[in-house]
């Protein structure tokens, strides 16, 4: 299998909101999988020319047409990683205007107070991981040029530097014993470490542009667990091999600068579980 390495840095952090919450609810602690692909996916839609398109975003067809029928993978996977722990959750309050949201006879009173979900981390060193069992090289050449185009994680002013992105090949491990930094499915641990934080991502359906109010079941949802330390989150964590649930994951090992980096993935890849809901 061949792996895309993409690593940079966060200009001061990230603001990413989570499906369920209010418009100054909390932001995900790391950027999910539904993020990373939305970024990746940019310059594949600069290069068609639109965001949407009879009501379909690009991000859509990126996943749809590109990944699952162009490269013609079986196996795909995408994830996240810090390798220091140099992210901190918290809120901003600010005083927003309200006149648009309530009825006439109210709009006198035009503003309230609301928390505005944030992830402190300037100057934060990530990279990012997708393996694939493409042997296309036109293939993982245009994912590598996307990779350099990425300009931010989450919200607009999520400002993102890319520094480099490598195509490597990608391994099973055999190591007893690993280290990792990127986060990984809950199914895929028999017993969790108290050095892991869980994180529901919504995978299914972000992209249905409709006036329609949105509704949310379980089967959209994933749980990952996230690397973190007391203070903060990100950096390595150490995970033994019998721990993994090797009937339904696997782990898998590239070489970056002379040093493995280990990721934990669904054997299936995640294919199944992106994009829309069938």
């Amino acid at each position: 299998m061949k792996g895309i390495f993409i690593s940079g840095l966060h200009h001061w952090g990230f603001s990413i909101r989570k499906p369920k919450t209010s418009s100054g609810g909390d932001s995900y602690i790391v950027p999910p999988v539904t993020t990373l692909l939305g970024a990746l996916s940019r310059g594949y839609c600069e290069e068609k020319g639109y965001a949407t398109i009879n009501g379909k975003s690009c991000t859509e067809e990126f996943i749809e047409d590109f990944i699952k029928k162009k490269c013609g993978c079986k196996f795909f996977w995408i994830t996240y990683g810090i390798e220091d722990p140099a992210l901190v959750p918290y809120s901003d309050l600010l005083r927003e205007n309200r006149a648009p949201y309530k009825r006439e006879e109210r709009r006198l009173d035009w503003y309230g107070v609301s928390a505005f979900g944030r992830v402190y981390g300037a100057n934060a060193k990530f990279s990012i991981v997708i393996v694939l069992d493409s042997n296309k090289n036109e293939m993982m050449n245009k994912l590598a040029e996307w990779g350099w185009q990425i300009p931010h994680l989450g919200s607009k002013e999520s400002l993102v530097s890319i520094s480099d992105v490598k195509i490597l090949e990608v391994y099973e491990a055999e190591e007893d014993e690993f280290s990792t930094e990127y986060y990984l499915p809950l199914e895929c641990l028999k017993i969790k470490s108290a050095e892991l934080k869980g994180t529901e991502v919504q995978l299914k359906n972000n992209y249905k542009l409709s006036p329609e109010p949105h509704k949310l079941s379980t089967d959209q949802f994933m749980d990952f667990l996230v690397p973190k330390k007391p203070f903060a989150i990100g950096g390595t964590i150490k995970l033994k091999k019998n721990n993994i649930n090797s009937g339904l994951c696997e782990v898998l090992k590239l070489k970056v600068k002379n040093e493995n980096k280990y990721i934990v993935a669904f054997k299936e890849g995640m294919l199944k579980y992106i994009g829309i809901l069938r």
